[in-house]
């Protein structure tokens, strides 16, 4: 036998230390021991694109796309994602790697999920801003109608005065009911600016904008509902891996995390429930003051017609039309109570959030708010 060279036994030792470091150890992926949660997944496509509504579909889309929150967050996902990377790719992290890997929990990191969680979180408050903005243009327009009806009554009870078949006191009613009308639009378009803007904030969506989707006027929205929705709960994922993390890093004991997993997928179940019964509640409602809306409206055409024809005193005309104008605003308000709550329990299922919400875009570099190491 041939003698060993001592020179080779260092060059084997380099050799294996150099391929060691051509490889980057996976993380040790381990299961803390935590029971599944039942339904979450991801939906091809979000709760706003199937509610029937383009432009509330269009307004969240866009929101979504310049909300700076989103940015801020998928920006700092992917920032731990790089510094994690390149922590396991670093000479050190190598060669500890050849002796132990990196402890996880199994499934998506946490943060993924709270991503998710957050953007079914916006898009809900979106579309409680729009609603408010079409509520508001729905009132603006019912007083707008109002106004010519008032004009034409206040003009026919000055002719009936002139010709001595009514009192001075029709004229008197009919100008305050058109002075009354003028406030009431003032304060509706001032109602409609303030949504407006408000809806702009949640959007960040410049006012020029807004007013070309949003248009002049628009009636409450009718949304479709969404049969049976399964639950998504991107919350409830949160929680879970976020306790699984602590579970695998030592932090907390595999009972306590299934404690605050129970507590979690619970807390969540009586927000589903609670929506559920609060959207029938509004259903109820909006079906209500519907009806009360048409016999409203048949009786507000009975008193026009009687007094245009002298049967009806301009006190009967009055009340009819100002209860009609009550009970339109009325519906307007239970319509949009009927749509809050149907993206209530939109959202209390978890439906705005899709798979690539757990693997965001995220911007080149870091929107000015973010801080400069997330």
């Amino acid at each position: 036998m041939k003698p060993s060279h001592p020179g080779r036994g260092v060059a084997a030792l380099a050799l294996a230390l150099a391929c060691a470091a051509c490889a980057v150890p996976a993380p040790r992926v381990v299961d803390p021991g935590l029971p599944p949660v039942d339904d979450v997944r991801a939906d091809a496509t979000p709760w706003w694109t199937q509610a029937g509504d383009p432009v509330l579909a269009q307004v969240i889309a866009q929101g979504l796309a310049h909300d700076a929150r989103l940015a801020c967050d998928a920006w700092q996902l992917q920032a731990q994602a790089d510094r994690l990377a390149a922590r396991r790719r670093h000479l050190g992290g190598r060669l500890t790697g050849l002796m132990a890997t990196e402890r996880v929990a199994d499934g998506v990191a946490p943060g993924a999920y709270a991503h998710a969680a957050l953007v079914n979180r916006r898009a809900a408050a979106m579309a409680e801003a729009y609603l408010a903005v079409r509520l508001a243009q729905a009132r603006l327009a019912a007083r707008r109608s109002a106004a010519a009806p008032w004009q034409d009554n206040t003009e026919i009870a000055r002719f009936r005065r002139e010709a001595g078949l009514v009192s001075a006191i029709d004229g008197a009613l009919g100008g305050v009911m058109v002075d009354l009308d003028a406030d009431a639009v003032t304060q509706a378009q001032t109602d409609v600016s303030q949504a407006m803007a408000h809806l702009a904030e949640e959007t960040g969506l410049a006012g020029d904008a807004l007013v070309s989707v949003m248009g002049q006027g628009g009636a409450v929205p009718a949304l479709n509902d969404i049969a049976a929705p399964d639950t998504r709960r991107a919350g409830v994922m949160l929680v879970r891996q976020e306790q699984g993390q602590a579970v695998v890093a030592g932090t907390t004991s595999v009972d306590q995390a299934r404690a605050a997993l129970a507590s979690a997928t619970a807390a969540n179940a009586e927000d589903m429930d609670s929506a559920a019964k609060a959207l029938e509640a509004a259903r109820q409602l909006a079906q209500a003051s519907a009806r009360t809306l048409a016999q409203a409206d048949r009786t507000v055409r009975d008193a026009r017609a009687g007094y245009r024809a002298g049967a009806e005193p301009f006190a009967t005309l009055y009340v009819a039309e100002a209860s009609a104008l009550a009970a339109g605003e009325a519906d307007a308000t239970a319509r949009a109570g009927l749509a809050r709550a149907q993206v209530r329990l939109w959202t209390a299922h978890g439906l705005g959030w899709t798979a690539a919400d757990l693997a965001p875009a995220a911007p080149a570099q870091a929107p000015s708010q973010c801080p400069a190491t997330p």
